[in-house]
């Protein structure tokens, strides 16, 4: 307590008063009320006197300075008229510290503050629901996840927000939050606009059985990655896998298609039995383009353009679907321009895009029952493009989906049937292209996909060419020909071929064997299997340029597998011809050596 008179100057204090301001209860006497007070709270501590010198006691907190230490202090005074026999001599105040109160409460002030700045900028929702589920706070991030407004939230209870098959897990898992557990588990959701999400919940109790603390993360873009490299490495397998198999299917489809070759080959075959060996010579090349296209769609493959054919890359992904649009009685209609010029592409990742494009118009198809679907590709010159459309009688594309089905994982089909990330690929790689790719709905009923890619002309390099080809032989030069080939129907009509053209010709199913013989014999030709059970293709010719190097210059490569890369990279080294499976016998023909035996 601190009593002043009308100058201002104390006149009398407590015990308490003298020690808060540095004095003693003697010292203090007579010292100027404003020097006890922090210089920038004189002007205020003034005016308030002087409302009390006029009658009006007053409230209110300042700060002091000690006289003795100098540090200041946080005071709530309340101060009010002092009379002595009715007259007013001064003022009485009692000055409470309050530092450490007020100190305590401006850093839980700013720690709360901190708090709700963490929580409002957090990337991840965070909610705490009461006992009954009930939302009682929510965060910004907890609003755009959900799509709901903070006040739309408070108090809604979280289980409509749920499907019915996830609402079980749910309530489960609520339970053992309130039973004070700790736990993570992942859930579907709706957002206020219908659209399911996945989210991830971390939660844990603040206060058992009463409140739960919730942590959610929405997953779903990172679990439709997961489905996509999970799906990439399916199709990695599935790529060694058809990589093995395709040699093994390639090796009778060659033996069928030799064959059949060497019957259309007799002038003396019937004319009705010519015709059952066309059908068997059209089906194993019919047969061996479905596997080449499946080992080329499904191996990962390096970007490289070179002079396409567009219509040829139509036809071949068309193939790859055949079975699928016969099935579902899917008319196809192919409406191409004959004339368009090659132009510079990756047809690798051209594939790819129109895959996707016809995949996807088979699906709208089929989810509309009742109808004759017909799936019309066309392809046309425009300008300095050439323009490319697939096009299907499905049920169209939503005016409000259109502009939106190029975003990654977007899709429209049901949970784990789609990743939604087909045409966000086909778009990057039409623009790798420096195309342009769109949508739009047909008037009478379905979705038309245009891609428009400019026509870019062959550019010339210094490389030469990975399988050469030398000059036919003449029917006047026969020549000595080893077939080194595991596969008996391949060295068979190779054999019966060879030989009708006038080479002598021996043949063997081993490496090693096929060695033994090189080294006794001189030979005019090689033709070697690149795949074969003892000794390889590759192996045998490494032994010949290093121990024979004349018979490696004779060697003719065949395979089933030309698109392995390991492969190709090899057989570019070499420079050696390659003739795949299953071949035409016109391509021994000018593979062969031209010049005779020496």
């Amino acid at each position: 307590m601190v009593v002043t008179g009308t100058d201002r100057r104390v006149l009398a204090a407590n015990e308490a008063g003298a020690e808060l301001l540095g004095w003693t209860v003697t010292d203090i006497v007579g010292q100027a009320i404003a020097d006890q007070v922090s210089p920038s709270e004189r002007n205020h501590v003034a005016a308030r006197e002087d409302k009390v010198l006029a009658g009006e006691p007053q409230r209110y907190e300042t700060r002091v300075l000690n006289h003795r230490t100098k540090e200041e202090r946080d005071v709530a005074v309340s101060s009010g008229p002092f009379r002595v026999d009715g007259e007013l001599i001064g003022t009485v105040a009692t000055l409470r510290d309050v530092t450490d109160p007020k100190r305590a409460q401006e850093t839980l002030a700013r720690s709360e503050a901190r708090y709700r700045h963490l929580v409002e900028s957090a990337s991840d929702a965070i909610v705490t629901l009461d006992a009954n589920g009930r939302f009682t706070t929510v965060n910004h991030a907890a609003e755009n996840i959900s799509g709901y407004k903070r006040e739309e939230l408070v108090g809604q209870w979280f289980a409509p927000m749920l499907p019915d098959d996830d609402l079980p897990k749910a309530l489960g898992h609520f339970q053992q939050a309130l039973a004070g557990e700790t736990g993570l588990f992942d859930s579907q959701f709706y957002r206020k606009d219908g659209e399911v999400r996945t989210i991830s919940i971390t939660y844990s109790t603040p206060q058992k059985d009463e409140e739960v603390l919730c942590l959610i993360r929405d997953v779903t873009d990172q679990k439709m990655l997961q489905e996509q490299l999970i799906q990439s490495e399916k199709m990695s397998a599935i790529g060694q896998l058809v990589s093995g198999v395709a040699h093994e299917l390639n090796n009778p489809l060659a033996g069928i298609s030799a064959f059949a070759q060497l019957l259309l080959a007799e002038k003396k075959f019937p004319p009705d039995q010519r015709t059952a060996a066309e059908t068997i010579y059209s089906e194993a090349r019919r047969a061996s383009r479905i596997v080449q296209n499946l080992l080329t769609f499904a191996r990962q493959h390096k970007a490289e353009k070179v002079p396409t054919s567009i219509n040829q890359v139509l036809d071949d992904t068309l193939e790859l679907r055949g079975y699928e649009l016969r099935v579902r009685g899917i008319d196809v209609r192919r409406e191409y321009d004959d004339s368009l010029a090659d132009t510079m592409a990756d047809a690798h990742q051209l594939q790819q895009v129109f895959l996707n494009l016809i995949t996807n118009a088979e699906q709208a198809m089929e989810q509309r029952d009742g109808h004759h679907h017909r799936l019309t590709v066309r392809t046309r010159r425009n300008g300095e493009a050439v323009r490319i459309e697939v096009e299907d009688t499905g049920g169209g594309i939503p005016a409000n989906l259109i502009e939106r089905i190029f975003n990654p994982f977007f899709t429209t089909k049901p949970t784990g049937s789609g990743t939604g990330l087909g045409l966000s690929i086909s778009l990057g790689i039409v623009r790798e292209h420096e195309g342009r790719i769109w949508a739009e709905n047909v008037a009478s009923s379905g979705a038309r996909f245009i891609v428009e890619l400019p026509i870019i002309q062959a550019r010339t390099s210094g490389e030469m060419p990975a399988i050469t080809h030398v000059q036919a032989a003449s029917g006047n030069d026969s020549l000595r020909v080893l077939v080194v080939d595991d596969e008996a129907s391949v060295r068979v009509s190779l054999q019966r071929y060879l030989a009708g053209r006038g080479h002598h010709v021996e043949t063997t199913a081993s490496g090693e064997d096929a060695l033994v013989r090189l080294r006794d014999a001189k030979y005019d030709a090689v033709i070697v299997d690149m795949r074969m059970p003892d000794l390889s293709g590759e192996q045998l010719y490494e032994r010949l340029r290093s121990g024979d190097p004349g018979h490696a210059e004779r060697v003719i490569f065949t395979t089933g597998d030309l698109v392995n890369e390991q492969m190709k990279r090899f057989l570019d080294g070499t420079g050696r011809p390659c003739v795949p499976k299953p071949f035409e016998f016109a391509s021994f023909d000018q593979a062969l050596p031209a010049a005779r035996r020496r």
